[in-house]
């Protein structure tokens, strides 16, 4: 069943975002997602959706941005519901909740006291036999250091990307890398240019066959302003150049967070466009996007 949505997820988005972007494409595509329940005026952000659809995981943080919450929604009937704090949540500053591509896992990022780390890190949390979740656990020292580690994301064969800021050998404000299991635990690498430049590329969804990332890339020359999200596609281990996704998806503002559900028809992302920061989603057919031979 995993295995099935996620094929159909990759070969939807592979088809839809090798693009070009066509001007002329209608806004009243982009849409706000849930309002008033899970979209208010509280700064909602990085959301993420269960294989069915059907449970939203996603963090809320103060207008000072100096504390997230990791909150949980649940589709009744037509419905969302009121989000709720998830139990290893609260306490500390927690956001960018990511469920692995089995849904068994769930990342995050938090501000929680590690030894030998500082500021933000890696932490996951396993879900149980009973369908409850555990104690959050650190990831290893390999990808937690002295500086921030941010935004997971995990692929089929357990490699896992993230964002780092401060970390030794980074080419700009913040950089993404790539942790590649072993039996000794992770070797990661910095992803390197095109992907990282002197800018901040903050934050990113990878493909679960890494066959292609959206990206978060701050102030970019050819950006709309802000942060802007962009897409770059895998050639035979080659990343290429991040593409801007356009100005239905991007705005003046800031937009990261995104994501895309395991059937390939929606990426939903954060947008403050509306103020403090809300949850949108797009149908990606509905980009009006030319294909690129």
């Amino acid at each position: 069943m995993v295995t099935g949505s996620i094929a159909t997820r990759t070969l939807v988005t592979v088809c839809l975002f090798v693009t070009v972007y066509r001007p002329g494409t209608q806004e009243n595509a982009l849409e706000l997602f849930a309002p008033d329940v899970i979209s208010t005026n509280e700064g909602e952000a990085f959301p993420n959706l269960s294989e069915d659809g059907r449970v939203l995981y996603f963090s809320k943080h103060n207008q000072g941005w100096g504390h997230h919450t990791v909150l949980v929604s649940r589709l009744e009937g037509s419905t969302w519901s009121e989000p709720e704090i998830m139990a290893f949540s609260g306490s500390y500053s927690d956001r960018a909740p990511r469920l692995s591509p089995d849904g068994g896992t769930l990342y995050f990022s938090s501000n929680r006291p590690l030894r030998g780390s500082g500021g933000y890190n890696l932490w996951a949390v396993e879900r149980s036999s009973s369908g409850d979740w555990n104690e959050p656990e650190p990831l290893p020292a390999s990808i937690n250091t002295g500086a921030d580690e941010w935004h997971a994301s995990t692929t089929n064969s357990g490699v896992l990307y993230f964002s780092s800021r401060g970390r030794s050998g980074g080419h700009g404000r913040s950089d993404i890398y790539r942790a590649v299991p072993s039996e000794k635990g992770y070797t990661v690498e910095n992803l390197g240019a095109p992907i990282n430049s002197e800018l901040s590329q903050s934050d990113l969804y990878v493909d679960p066959d890494e066959r292609f990332m959206i990206l978060v890339i701050t102030d970019h020359p050819d950006g709309y302003g802000g942060d802007d999200l962009y897409a770059s596609f895998n050639r035979n281990g080659d990343w290429s150049e991040p593409r801007n996704l356009g100005p239905v998806v991007n705005s003046p503002e800031y937009e990261y967070g995104p994501t895309i559900t395991a059937d390939g028809d929606y990426l939903y992302f954060t947008s403050h466009r509306r103020g403090m920061g809300d949850i949108y989603r797009i149908r990606l057919s509905a980009l009006e996007l030319d294909l690129v031979p």
